[in-house]
């Protein structure tokens, strides 16, 4: 084989990192994946490109061997006589034939001197794109390249054609492969830039002429040129020239088609690699930066994790932490504020306190509170409100935060109380009054002082009764300027106007102490003691409703808490094993305790539903699922006393807006009280359907003991206990009214059917959202 070596696509040069900014202070970690893999699919694929271009030059070099090496012995077979004859005619004729393949540029005959009898050409390659020659300009090689075949001795096992790669000029580079002393070597000249293999065999006389019909009528062509001849002289030559130039031209295409092919994948692979990297260290960036802003104290930072891999958990750790910080922070900021403001409250009632026991002067006390609640507590301007002895008028008693000439306006203004108006609600039925919006309520606003009001720029404020005694003293208002009021202010109003109704108490009766000393000293002295008794006897009840307050909020329920778990333990065996009768008073304690703590409960229930502070969080509901699952849950509360438990849940249900654990606290209290008021063997039915009227029913049925008549109107009342039931049975008497105010907070209705002896039937009716779906 010959030293050809195609051209081959150079690989791209490497990146030169020197150059860019990344250099000069550290590579990411991105371009460092991204280069690490862009590197090695460059060097995969230029390899690749560069073997499979190798492996096909070496093909086609081959076959274009192979191709004038069954030419020339075939021309040197045909021409064996004719040579002998020196028929020109018909070696030019062969010959033609021979160029008439495109790699063939020429052929010559020679006699058995090396002198040249016919020669063709095509003519020197004047266009290396379209591959043009000039038929004028013949190429033919030196006579010397031959001058070795007509010297050597035949040899009829090894004949074989002398292949020359050629030049311009003649330059024996050496053979083409280690036959060389078999008569074959490798001479190449080139024309331009063109380079011929030049393919030269000798023909010898033959003892035995094969006939053109022997040579049609072998099997294989080439087994008919491979046949051994039996040489004797060298009678000529046949010499003929196959260009590189089709071949080249067909491996450049090739070359170029693996170069594109090439440089598309490994502009993909570069492609892909970057997407990888993003995809595997942007997650990690975002988790970087998320943590320096975590660092920093920025806890409102949000991470997603975008996979399901170890990175996608990382960052769903740290977006649980932040959460978890950012929780704790607010909780913290919460407490701080709650705690400062209840600080700032009980400062405030302190300092009230102390200016109430200080002086017994009405007009000084009136005013040095009023400044001292609106200072401490925020509100911008406060106003109280007496009532006159007969309860048919009010009188502006005193005002702060307002400018001087409205004061004098206002100050000792006397209005009367009108019916429907909010004057009526708080002097008369002596309830509170939050009003969110001034205009919404403009119309039970007193006409004497809604212009002065309009006219401070008021709107919204709060007023808070002063009682003492089952008596309505007057009111306390107060507004927060371009805030508007909340029902923690009406409270904590309604907090200080107790104290400030004690004040106007004592120093009223003081007032009367002192006119009826003036006319009779017993009757001073009477009073006096009177006066004395009552502030003693409102100090000691307003330290019992605190009292009662905190052992409720935090005295009582903490400890029964406590000891619930303690019993709890003990019955667990934690700290030994217990007889039966140890064990049958635990858990007598147990159920008293939970008893008394569900009793705290309705209690707390029940005050927040009269002070309108029960909100209710509403969803969509359906009372089918909602009545299934409460008898799922009580199930277990009914085989222990042996009694059946089913729902009847009719279908389609409709949805209701309602706050879904209230609606499971109503439907617990009613199966609770029939399981608990129906003996075994009994049953408890729960039935659900929908009314024609757009409601939903829902009856609980049992085979109880029934209720008698007159008592069927009173056990929705607070603190009613059935006479007819067993003192077991017997509750605090809250938990049918709590249900019913929860009820009526749904916008529904409840009421009661029963037969004594036969049991009772409670129904709960509430309304659909129009718009529902019935499921």
């Amino acid at each position: 084989m010959s030293n050809f070596r195609p051209l081959l696509p150079q690989p791209p040069s490497p990146l030169r990192t020197e150059s860019t900014p990344m250099a000069r202070g550290f590579l990411t970690l991105r371009a460092k994946f991204s280069l690490f893999v862009s590197l090695v699919i460059v060097l995969a694929c230029s390899s690749l490109s560069g073997y499979l271009i190798q492996q096909e030059a070496e093909a086609m070099k081959g076959a274009l061997l192979k191709t004038g090496i069954i030419l020339v012995k075939t021309l040197n077979r045909v021409s064996v006589n004719r040579l002998i004859i020196q028929d020109t005619h018909y070696l030019e004729t062969m010959l033609d034939g021979a160029l008439s393949a495109p790699e063939v540029i020429y052929g010559i005959a020679r006699d058995q001197n090396g002198h040249m009898l016919v020669g063709k050409s095509k003519g020197k390659l004047v266009n290396t794109t379209r591959l043009t020659r000039d038929e004028t300009r013949p190429i033919f090689p030196d006579d010397s390249l031959t001058e070795g075949l007509l010297t050597s001795a035949p040899q009829p096992s090894t004949i074989e054609p002398l292949v020359t790669v050629l030049h311009t000029s003649p330059l024996k580079e050496g053979l083409l492969s280690d036959r060389s002393a078999e008569r074959k070597g490798a001479e190449k000249f080139r024309i331009g830039s063109e380079t011929i293999y030049d393919f030269a065999l000798p023909v010898y006389r033959q003892d035995r002429r094969l006939s053109t019909i022997e040579l049609l009528s072998a099997e294989n062509l080439q087994d008919s040129l491979t046949v051994p001849p039996k040489p004797s002289a060298i009678i000529g030559i046949i010499q003929i020239g196959i260009t590189t130039t089709y071949m080249q031209q067909s491996l450049n295409h090739t070359v170029w088609h693996i170069g594109l092919l090439t440089v598309g994948i490994i502009l993909v692979g570069i492609l892909l690699t970057i997407l990888l990297a993003n995809r595997i260290v942007t997650p990690l960036q975002h988790l970087a930066i998320a943590s320096q802003k975590i660092a920093e104290g920025d806890l409102s930072v949000t991470v997603t994790a975008d996979t399901q891999d170890e990175v996608g958990q990382l960052t769903t750790s740290i977006d649980q932490m932040a959460r978890a910080l950012q929780q704790r922070e607010e909780a913290i900021s919460h407490y701080v504020h709650t705690i400062t403001k209840q600080v700032t409250q009980l400062s405030t009632l302190h300092q009230t306190g102390i200016v109430i026991t200080s002086t017994l002067d009405v007009q000084k006390l009136f005013s040095t509170v009023l400044k001292l609640l609106r200072k401490n507590l925020g509100f911008q301007r406060m106003i109280l409100v007496l009532q006159n002895p007969g309860g048919t008028k009010g009188m502006v008693s005193d005002v702060s935060g307002v400018p001087m000439e409205l004061e004098k306006q206002i100050r000792h203004l006397e209005f009367p109380t009108n019916p429907g108006s909010i004057d009526e609600t708080l002097l008369i039925h002596g309830r509170p009054v939050l009003a969110y919006d001034l205009e919404e309520i403009a119309h039970q606003v007193n006409p004497l002082l809604l212009p002065i009001c309009r006219q401070m720029g008021v709107i919204s404020f709060v007023c808070a009764p002063l009682l003492s005694h089952q008596r309505v003293l007057g009111y306390l208002g107060a507004d927060r300027g371009s805030q508007r009021c909340t029902q923690e202010d009406l409270d904590l109003l309604l907090t200080i106007g107790n104290h400030v109704a004690v004040a106007i108490d004592n120093a009223q009766a003081y007032e009367e102490v002192e006119k009826l000393a003036q006319t009779l000293e017993e009757r001073v002295k009477e009073r006096t003691q009177d006066l004395q008794s009552a502030n003693e006897r409102l100090q000691e009840l307003d330290k019992l409703k605190s009292s009662f307050v905190s052992i409720v909020s935090h005295e009582l329920r903490t400890p029964m808490t406590s000891i619930k778990g303690l019993v709890e333990n003990m019955l667990d065996g934690l700290v030994g094993n217990l007889n039966d009768r140890q064990s049958f008073y635990l858990e007598r304690m147990k159920y008293n305790i939970e008893r008394l703590t569900r009793m705290i409960n309705d209690l707390l229930d029940l005050s927040r539903i009269e002070a309108g502070r029960m909100d209710l969080h509403r969803s969509a509901v359906n009372l089918g699922s909602l009545a299934r699952e409460v008898v799922e849950t009580l199930q277990s509360m009914a085989q222990e006393r042996s009694l059946t438990l089913e729902a009847h849940i009719s279908t389609p249900i409709g949805f209701i807006q309602g706050d879904r654990d209230k609606l499971i606290q109503i439907f617990t209290n009613l199966i609770n009280n029939a399981l608990k008021f129906t003996e075994s063997p009994g049953t408890v039915t729960v039935e659900v359907k929908e009314r024609d009227d757009g409601m939903v029913q829902v009856c609980i049925t049992d085979t109880g003991c029934g209720i008698p008549l007159g008592e069927q109107q009173t056990i929705f009342e607070r603190f009613y206990r059935g006479q007819s039931s067993e003192m077991k049975n017997r509750g605090a008497g809250l938990g049918l009214a709590i249900t019913k105010s929860l009820v009526e907070l749904h916008g529904g209705s409840i009421w009661v059917e029963s037969t004594p002896g036969e049991g009772s039937r409670f129904c709960v009716i509430l309304p659909l959202i129009p718009s529902t779906t019935p499921s």
